[in-house]
Parts: structure tokens; sequence; C-alpha cells
């Protein structure tokens, strides 16, 4: 049981986030001891509760504040109410609940299997308030819930060959992210991240590209379009030669923000996955790890690419592979668009081409290592002394062009 002034007197300060687990260990059975290849096998399962009461400390109270305002033409000292209040809040919960295995076989092979969901209720965020309210605060309200669910493997084996010993192992996890509750169908978007049920947070929300216009074919597509609706192109430039030509997702022949479709999975990867392998042999050692993860998308911002846009200022640096990928008269190939004066953003609207696949494989460690032998080493009186060399984030497989700021260190 847990308390906190942070919420009103009474029922909701109080949050009660109770624990447990069980386990059979199956292979310690009698109708199992004949079962030589089994080392171990475990069925477990647990279940779990945490609190969070991340809020401000009087949000649960109404909050004034001296404030001037006029009567009769003079200016008067007064009190107004800065922060509406709620006091209906409480404590924000995560409910995990998991399923797992865990086994041992022919005295090398070991592992094990989890399945798990994680749902977190009375998630605590800031809703829209009428405008009656004027300029005062809205705190925030226990009104949004998420559910998260995955399955995850981790193998290791080890043996021997002759003097060498090796052993090999790995994991991998996918998990899934929805938006349960927030705004009904409201959604509430912060640049092109985009919160909405039934979708994973911040799940990105973009135009969709149909083509980079660089033939008179292309061109023709563009007056059809035109002729067919005047106000086509109000909302976003008209593209010609160069340009990109926005899809009509919706078939309104406009090309408007309702055109906007939802890309990727949201900010975190569905499946992340590590392998690690290793062989000794008299006193020598070799160990290596690898680490990545798949499906993820995010759209370049100014962090990730600030040079990389199709835009040209003067003092702005432009990507070589966007300078020797744009369109010129002439080029027909064209894998960006052309360069335009950053006044002119009609290249540079946010769209699934700026959306990029952040997927990839690292050689997060390798180290080579030797062991003196001890009778040497005791000369010195060192009881353990093993001498080694060591690469962190050796190198990395991925098609993203951006920048890795996990590696940036300041």
């Amino acid at each position: 049981m847990d308390k906190s002034s942070r919420f009103a007197a009474g029922k909701n300060r109080r949050g009660f986030f109770p624990s447990f687990s069980a386990g059979w260990r199956m292979n310690q059975e009698e109708f199992m001891k004949d079962i030589s290849w089994i080392d171990q096998l475990k069925i477990r399962a647990s279940y779990g509760s945490l609190g969070n009461n991340e809020v401000g400390n009087y949000d649960y109270q109404m909050f004034y504040q001296a404030s001037n305002y006029t009567l009769g033409n003079v200016v008067q000292i007064g009190m107004a109410q800065r922060a509406l209040s709620n006091a209906g809040l409480t404590w924000e919960t995560t409910y995990l609940t998991n399923f797992g295995v865990d086994f041992g076989l022919f005295s090398k092979l070991n592992g094990s299997i989890d399945a798990f969901i994680k749902n977190t209720e009375g998630i605590l965020i800031d809703l829209p308030a009428p405008l009656v309210h004027g300029n005062a605060t809205v705190p925030k309200s226990n009104a949004a819930e998420v559910r998260n669910r995955g399955v995850e493997l981790n193998l290791n084996w080890n043996d021997r060959i002759g003097e060498v010993n090796y052993f090999v192992g790995g994991n991998v996890s996918y998990v899934t992210n929805e938006v349960t509750k927030f705004k009904g169908k409201e959604p509430a978007l912060n640049g092109t991240n985009m919160i909405v049920e039934g979708e994973p947070i911040n799940i990105q929300y973009v135009l969709a590209v149909d083509r980079i216009v660089q033939t008179e074919k292309d061109l023709a597509i563009v007056e059809a379009m035109e002729q067919k609706n005047p106000d086509a192109f109000a909302k976003y430039k008209k593209p010609e030669l160069g340009d990109f030509l926005y899809k009509d997702t919706n078939g309104d022949g406009c090309i408007t923000d309702d055109d906007k479709i939802k890309v990727g999975n949201g900010t975190n990867p569905t499946v992340t996955f590590g392998f690690n392998f290793g062989a000794s042999w008299k006193g020598f050692d070799f160990a290596c790890i690898l680490q990545g993860a798949t499906g993820l998308k995010s759209y370049w911002n100014g962090q990730d690419g600030a040079s990389f846009w199709p835009l040209v200022r003067r003092g702005n640096q432009i990507n070589k592979t966007i300078a020797d990928g744009r369109w010129y008269p002439g080029r027909t190939d064209a894998t960006y668009p052309r360069l335009l004066d950053y006044s002119d953003g009609r290249n540079a609207v946010a769209s699934d081409f700026w959306v990029q696949d952040k997927s990839y494989l690292r050689v997060k460690n390798v180290q080579l290592g030797y062991t003196v032998p001890k009778y040497l080493s005791q000369k010195l009186m060192i009881e353990n002394l093993r001498l080694y060399v060591s690469i962190d984030n050796a190198l990395t497989f991925t098609g993203y062009e951006g920048l890795d700021l996990s590696l940036i260190h300041i």
C-alpha cells in the first residue's frame, strides 16, 4: 500500500500494487526422473503492478494568484484562479502478467521462453479544455490506457571440441504496442508523431509521395489533376519538374492534410535481438557480441538530418547524397527532388519519402584476451593476470542514412 500527498485525501491518495509469482520445477517430479537428457524444466508465472504519481504537487487543488484588473478605470489588485483543479486525480497503474519456461537440455543447451502482457491504465495525460476557462492551466487526468504484448526467447549452447571450449547464444524479442484508450477518435499530433486509439504510440502521420515529376508524362498527370479540380494544389504548391507529386489518398481531388497516412510502428522497434559467441584455448579467449533491432521507422528532423533537405540557404550545407541524387534539367532518373531556396518548402513537407527505416545490426563488442599461467603471475605476486584488447561498436550495418545519436557521447 502506497500513499501520495500529490492526490486528494481519501481513497484516491492510496494505491495498492500487489505482485506474486509461482513456479513448478517439473524435472524434479518423480515421473520425469528417468528422462536423463532434461537437466532443467521449470514453468513459472508472475503478476505485478506498479504505481506512478508524476503530477504536480497541488494539481488536485484550486490555485489562486494575485492578479490585476480594471474597475472604474483604475487598476485594482485582486485574486484570480490560475489553475483548475482535478480532485479525482489518482495513481497511474501498470499491470504486468508473465508466463515463462526455463529449460536445460543435454547438459549443453539452456534457455527460456517468456510471454507477457503489460497494461498501463489511468495514464496521466493533458486533455483539452474549453476556452471559457481562459488562460487557467488544466491539470492532468487519468484518461489513457496502453497495452504492450510480446514474447522473448533466450538460447545458449556451451560445448567443447578437443581442447577448445566454445559458446553460442542469442536472444530475440517481439513486442507490439497499442493505445487502447486516449481521446476517442481524436488524435494528438506532435510534429509527425501521432497518438490515437488503436495504433502504436507515436506512429508517423505524413503525406505519401506518388513520384518525382521528371518527364512530360509526369507533368501531364499534374495538369490533369488541376483541370479536374482547380484547387488541387491550393494547400501545397503545384509541383513542377523536379518536385514531389503527393498522393490524393482520399480521392477528393485535392492534396491536403486529409491525405496523410499512418506509417511505421511508433517510436519503439517491434523486434530486438542479440547474439554472442566465443571460444577459449590454452589461455587464449575470444568473444563477440552482436546486437540489433528492426521494425522501427523514424521521420528525419533537424537533429537527425539538418543537411538532408533539398533546400539551399546561405551558410547551410547540402548532404552529398542529396546533391548527387537531385533532379536537374534533362535528368529523368533522379532519386531526390530539385534544390530549392529554403523559403520554398514544397519538397520538404512531412512525407513518407523522409521516413527512414532504422533497422540495424551492430557489432557491439569484440574482445581478445590471454590469461597468463598462474605459475608466472604468482611470481609477480598476482593471483590472476589477464591481458586483453576490446573494441566497442566496431561496425554497424544499416540502411539508415542519418546520425546514430546513441553513439554520440558528450
